[in-house]
């Protein structure tokens, strides 16, 4: 109807200029140009700017007296056509009986027996993904930089490419219909499945590539949703959610546990929440326990603390967690080790270059929250030593054997 209006409104204007055809082309020839033309078509017919604009196109002076007939017959027809239809939508009787007549005709000319047959529920087909992706064994590769590769069997980290100045600090295995999950200091998460991560026997690309990942922040740890090496969901204890749980510490000495589940499908490129970090804390440790019973953290100041996991209570949402050692002012802690299983010692490295090892039996377990031990003096500590990074062995994974699930496979999924 809107568009029916407008060529009315368009026919009008030619009508008008119709009436007085001889004077609107002198005044046309007269003008200075088609701004000035329109102008002074303007104000001699009181035309509108579309009105004006469709007279200059149509260049008058070239219409012959049949085709003004037919304008006029047009401009005729489409008032008739608009009265008609506006009587339609004034009265609902008419509108409806419009709506019967045109039914009655699509009945007739389409009303033969349904050639198709009405699909049931077990008939409709769902689109599925995974049917399309080739399932392989392989490795996801982060370095230090934050770039991020896919690669099938890996004999060494040191035999992997990367940039100049950069290094691995993870590789975890999983097949490519699986998700892999990294984590990042700000207390974000950003999962990608495992055939969406770039293969490649080069640098790969940065995992800004695929992430909206804050100015400045790192990648810490990445995990893997294969249930060949992360358990598969499995009953909490008690009130607790389902397991397994990723366990977090932040600088500011918070820990946490909190479960792996939302974590095992692709996120959006912004991420989720893993963790509600206070003014200017971070992440400095991400992992998943298994069969560990304990967790040992250090702080700056030369303080570790031994504490039993069963203390640090299981969240079933994103929260800041409780105290895991406590810290004097301008004390940080640097992240820790799992206690128990296979892990008996947490690694550091002191501010003189010096690598430190303590065992859990020279400092037994005590409450958590608490100061803990007093390990360096003169000295401080810089940094949590990672064991080094294992790799599985694929051949015997595919064979049926037990797979050789890493230490740390990639420094921060089982340890």
């Amino acid at each position: 109807m809107q568009v029916l209006r407008r060529r009315i409104h368009i026919l009008t204007g030619f009508k008008i200029i119709f009436d007085a055809l001889d004077r609107a082309i002198k005044i046309i020839r007269e003008s200075g140009g088609k701004a000035d033309a329109a102008e002074k078509l303007t104000a001699a017919f009181e035309l509108d700017d579309e009105q004006t604009t469709a007279i200059l196109d149509a260049q008058l002076y070239k219409i012959a007296q049949l085709e003004i007939k037919k304008i006029i017959d047009e401009l005729r027809e489409k008032k008739k056509e608009a009265d008609r239809i506006e009587a339609i939508l004034a009265s609902k009787a008419k509108l409806w009986g419009v709506v019967k007549s045109e039914l009655g005709e699509l009945a007739e000319k389409h009303g033969d027996r349904r050639r198709s047959r009405l699909a049931s529920d077990e008939d409709v087909l769902e689109f599925d993904e995974e049917a399309y992706i080739q399932r392989d064994n392989s490795n996801v590769v982060l370095t230090r930089d934050g770039w991020i590769k896919r690669v099938g069997r890996l004999a060494s980290v040191e035999g992997t490419r990367t940039r100049e100045g950069d290094a691995v600090i993870a590789v975890v295995p999983g097949s490519t219909l699986d998700h892999v999950a990294f984590f990042a200091e700000d207390g974000t998460a950003y999962t990608l499945r495992i055939n969406e991560v770039p293969a490649s026997s080069g640098y790969g690309e940065p995992i800004t590539k695929f992430f909206k990942l804050a100015d400045q922040v790192k990648i810490i740890a990445l995990m893997t949703s294969d249930d060949r090496f992360v358990p598969a969901d499995v009953p909490g204890a008690k009130d607790d959610p389902p397991g397994p749980y990723v366990l977090v510490v932040t600088a500011q000495g918070q820990i946490l546990r909190a479960p792996f589940a939302p974590f095992r499908t692709a996120s959006t490129k912004a991420g989720r929440k893993f963790v509600r970090l206070a003014d200017g804390d971070k992440v400095v440790m991400v992992t998943i326990p298994r069969d560990e019973t304990g967790v040992m953290l250090a702080s700056t100041n030369g303080r570790v603390i031994h504490f039993a996991l069963d203390e640090v209570n299981v969240l079933s949402g994103v929260g800041k967690g409780v105290m895991g050692i406590k810290l004097d002012d301008g004390d940080a802690c640097l992240g820790g080790a799992l206690i128990g299983n296979r892990f008996d010692a947490l690694v550091v490295e002191t501010s003189g270059g010096i690598t430190k090892e303590f065992k859990r039996g020279a400092h037994p377990p005590t409450s958590r929250g608490g100061k803990g031990y007093e390990v360096v003096k003169r000295t401080s500590l810089v940094r949590v030593v990672p064991p080094p990074i294992e790799l599985v062995n694929w051949d015997e994974v595919e064979g049926g054997g037990k797979p050789e699930k890493n230490g740390r496979a990639g420094s921060t999924l089982f340890d």
